[in-house]
């Protein structure tokens, strides 16, 4: 019999399939393409997350796609003190609430690039988000970013035409692989859940309007092992459509 993850992916692989019917292609894109951002707001406490991390890690197999695992902190008065929340990701949601016009917070929600959202837990809702991205990747913008050493990466942004010029945000963030947590307490008491790309950084370094960029920015420490990656994106002010994003390995030599 099939699991619930096993009958998600196969969801996904028939409506790549159905894509590639009407003429588009749900591959991921060759190197030097614009990278979608995928925010997942989750919790270890929230009973129908575990199913939206599982697909977060589908998407994080991508090359085309910067998934990111942001947790709340909504969930941490239901017994379960979630390790990897924080009250930030939760202003950072409630930023999209206002943005979106939405009623309420929920999880497992999903933004795709700062302007689509849905459900975590209607994957082929999301794909067809990304699809929608990338329709609109010629506004998009190329970041470049290299690892220079365990706490420094190179930042470069070319030049844009004047017409793409605005106020926008440089957001660094650092983020591990896979945690995998055994919850005692709450409503996932007794399940193993497995959570991909967890965001344990994430904070604006620097304005953009248009001009040229080529930076080195240090990294904050963490407490414990350092993060796996290090991502930056460009956002519209006011946390509104995002512009572009790079991912650089942490761990190389």
């Amino acid at each position: 019999m099939l699991n619930a993850s096993e009958i998600r992916r196969g969801f996904v692989r028939a409506f790549a399939g159905l894509l590639l019917g009407l003429g588009i292609s749900a591959a991921p894109a060759a190197a030097g393409e614009p990278v979608t951002v995928v925010e997942l707001f989750t919790s270890q406490g929230c009973p129908s997350c575990p199913s939206a991390d599982a697909f977060l890690g589908e998407l994080a197999d991508r090359d085309d796609v910067l998934a990111l695992s942001l947790h709340v902190d909504h969930w941490n008065f239901m017994g379960w003190q979630d390790p990897f929340a924080s009250e930030l990701f939760s202003a950072r949601q409630q930023r999209y609430l206002n943005q979106h016009g939405l009623p309420y917070v929920y999880t497992p929600q999903i933004v795709v690039d700062g302007v689509f959202q849905a459900s975590g837990n209607k994957p082929l809702t999301v794909l067809a988000g990304i699809e929608q991205a990338r329709a609109t990747s010629d506004e998009r913008f190329e970041i470049q970013l290299d690892r220079i050493s365990d706490t420094q990466v190179r930042v470069r942004i070319p030049d844009v035409p004047a017409r793409y010029r605005g106020e926008a945000e440089l957001v660094l963030v650092r983020f591990d692989d896979k945690h995998v947590t055994e919850v005692t307490k709450g409503e996932n008491r007794g399940r193993t859940i497995v959570n991909h790309h967890v965001v344990r950084l994430m904070r604006p370094v620097a304005r953009w309007n248009g001009a040229p960029v080529d930076v080195v920015v240090s990294l904050q420490d963490i407490a414990g092992a350092a993060p796996a990656y290090c991502a930056v994106f460009l956002q519209e002010r006011g946390q509104r459509r995002i512009l572009g994003a790079a991912m650089v390995d942490m761990r190389g030599s």
